[in-house]
């Protein structure tokens, strides 16, 4: 290198952790380097889904497949050295803690590594030069390279209820969040895994008598079944590679590799579609049916990283039909909950201290909160929490640095989630085109990545990006 490049990272989640660890491994890192990470003490090394918070909130991934290599310890490795057991389903604050300590440990190693506890306020780039501004509080620095980390958006509302008195916008961390609710009448607005975050914290710390829990489908994510080791033989690279045309590839021929996969593996292609409506009879299927769902399962996770891949040589039509009609079907088999998760949701229910109710239709403040259903029946909720989760359209995020760049022209959204990137993860702005010294990673690259926000993918990810970097600074 010619002179002395100054690198940014703006967030420090996952996406980050993964970003600086690659980036110093490399045999081309030198002195030559400085790299300037930007987070919130809270959230520097962590990142808003291990931030720290209840330690009943459980991470849905074992804690084998938890690691980020690079020559760091494992996650086990981690726990049995800090005295924690390493169980199966740790929680996400211990897995806070293990990337957080990467991280410093990074830092104190370089004199050409930075933390920096404040948020970036603005960004601007210089096309003529190449280079960035970015502003944060009262500093004002120019870098070279950026790579946008920043996570998810900020929460939706959709039912357009912030502000509204007794609404709980957003409860993360859900001990600060949720600290003051009250015990009379308390709904969740959602059934995803959020929505599942604030049950078992209101149910097991709080003890709250009674909860419902609203959504316009009722579907929970599906019980993580018996682990299983799974070679693929149709579901290939070089099998998709050999169907690329002009760049793309069919979905119909996607279709049919997977579909050979299934039978190959002895997966009945039904249970792909075994929902039944039934939110606890759904539950209770999968957890009697573990072996069966497992093979599923655990087929969906080694095939992601393929299809994460091959989701980018998607024609535009292709892409619009399959997040319409195959991605809900692949997406609650991606990120399934831990057994003992779905045992005590059933259990609560069972018990009549939970209540799955779907078809919600609207949601009204007056006195209380009126949440109405298709069968039109009303509920009378005190204390409302949504859960629904952030936001994927970007433009519905006006707020800090996704909205400065928005503003700037630098970015834009794709219609797909996240924004516009190329295939290497270049950012393409709208103003300049392609901008080849900025990366982004994690959540804003939804549109071209394909369920990618696991640790392993966003880890290997970085390594690709990682990589792309060096071969352009030569």
């Amino acid at each position: 290198m010619e002179k002395r490049q100054n690198i940014a990272i703006v967030g420090g989640g996952v996406s980050s952790v993964s970003i600086l660890s690659h980036m110093v491994h490399n045999p081309e890192f030198g002195e030559d380097l400085t790299i300037d990470i930007y987070d919130t003490k809270r959230m520097m090394g962590r990142g808003p889904a291990y931030q720290a918070d209840s330690r009943h909130l459980l991470i849905n991934v074992p804690t084998e497949e938890m690691s980020l290599g690079n020559g760091h310890p494992s996650y086990r490795e981690w726990l049995e050295s800090n005295s924690h057991e390493p169980v199966t389903y740790t929680s996400r604050y211990l897995f806070g803690e293990y990337m957080r300590e990467l991280m410093t440990s990074v830092e104190e190693a370089h004199d050409n590594v930075h933390l920096n506890y404040t948020l970036v306020d603005d960004i601007q780039y210089d096309s003529g030069n190449g280079r960035f501004t970015l502003h944060s509080g009262n500093e004002v620095k120019i870098y070279d390279h950026l790579f946008l980390t920043v996570g998810q958006l900020e929460y939706s509302d959709p039912y357009q209820l912030k502000g509204s008195e007794g609404y709980i916008y957003d409860p993360y961390p859900l001990i600060e969040g949720l600290s003051d609710v009250g015990s009379d009448r308390i709904g969740i607005v959602g059934s995803g895994l959020s929505a599942i975050d604030c049950i078992r914290y209101l149910s097991i710390e709080r003890d709250v008598p009674e909860i419902h829990a609203f959504s316009r489908s009722g579907d929970m994510p599906s019980v993580r079944g018996t682990p299983t080791d799974v070679e693929l033989s149709h579901f290939t690279y070089e099998k998709l590679e050999s169907l690329k045309v002009n760049d793309e590839i069919s979905l119909e021929s996607i279709k049919e590799l997977f579909r050979k996969e299934l039978a190959y593996q002895n997966i009945d292609e039904a249970l792909l579609d075994r929902r039944t409506g039934d939110t606890l009879a759904d539950l209770r299927f999968d957890v009697g049916h573990l072996d069966e769902i497992g093979r599923l399962q655990y087929l969906i996770i080694s095939a992601n990283p393929i299809f994460s891949d091959v989701y980018q040589y998607l024609s535009r039509s292709d892409k619009t039909l399959f997040l319409d009609k195959y991605h809900p079907l692949i997406e609650e088999n991606h990120s399934p909950m831990p057994l003992e998760v779905a045992e005590d949701l059933i259990k609560w229910a069972e018990a009549g201290r939970l209540h799955i109710v779907d078809g919600t239709c609207s949601i009204e403040k007056e006195d209380e909160f009126i949440v109405s259903t298709e069968e039109g029946e009303q509920y009378f909720i005190r204390t409302l929490i949504n859960a629904t989760g952030p936001k994927k359209d970007v433009r519905q995020d006006a707020t800090g640095i996704i909205g400065a760049l928005l503003n700037h022209l630098i970015i834009a959204a794709s219609e797909f989630g996240g924004i516009l990137v190329d295939q290497k993860r270049h950012v393409i702005s709208p103003k300049t085109g392609t901008i080849e010294n900025m990366f982004v990673l994690g959540s804003l690259t939804t549109g071209a990545d394909y369920l990618s926000n696991s640790v392993q993918l966003l880890n290997r990810n970085a390594q690709k990006i990682v990589d792309q970097f060096y071969r352009q600074m030569k």
